[in-house]
This record gives structure tokens, sequence and C-alpha cells, in this order.
């Protein structure tokens, strides 16, 4: 298990390694992640990854495009396509505003 935090709305949840963590917030709606497409094409559940980036998947080229359409910050990954791949004591995720 580890620790996940979602940030601004201050909800951690507990997460199985092997968890899809946009699967997490749709069962934890408290998380606050927004989401519309779940297949990396609108950028929408975009969060920037505060800690814990080694316990999570690494970015394909579909998310690493529409990442780039938004300026590539570091450590901004789609929550759609985040999954847990190893244990972590934490991982704090904050989601990014819509602009």
């Amino acid at each position: 298990m580890a620790q996940v935090l979602f940030k601004p709305a201050s909800v951690e949840i507990s997460v199985e390694p092997g968890s899809r963590l946009i699967d997490v917030s749709d069962r934890h709606p408290e998380a606050k992640v927004p989401y519309s497409c779940r297949s990396a094409s609108c950028g929408t559940c975009r969060v920037r990854v505060l800690e814990g980036m080694d316990a999570l998947s690494v970015a394909e080229d579909d998310e690493l495009e529409v990442l780039e359409a938004f300026g590539s910050e570091d450590n901004v990954r789609l929550c759609c396509q985040l999954k847990l791949v190893q244990f972590s004591d934490r991982v704090v995720l904050e989601v990014v505003d819509p602009e």
C-alpha cells in the first residue's frame, strides 16, 4: 500500500500497487480530480507530482504529446495515465488548475 495525498482537497487514500489513480479518484470524488476522456487526449486531469514520482508509471508517447501542448511543466502528469507501480511511503499529487 501507499498513501496518496490529493491536493488541494487534502484527501489521503491508501492505494494498492497496480492501481490506476484515475480509478482511485473515481471511487473517491472528494479528491476532486477533474477529467473528461480517460485516454490522454484532453489534459483535464493534469496533476503535479510533488512526492513519489519513482512509484508511478513512466509517461508514454500519448501522454507526453498532450503534456507538451500544455507546456510540459516539470513533474506534471495526466492522472488518467498514472498507475502506482511500486510501494511508496507517500505520493503527493496536486491538481493543476485548468486554464
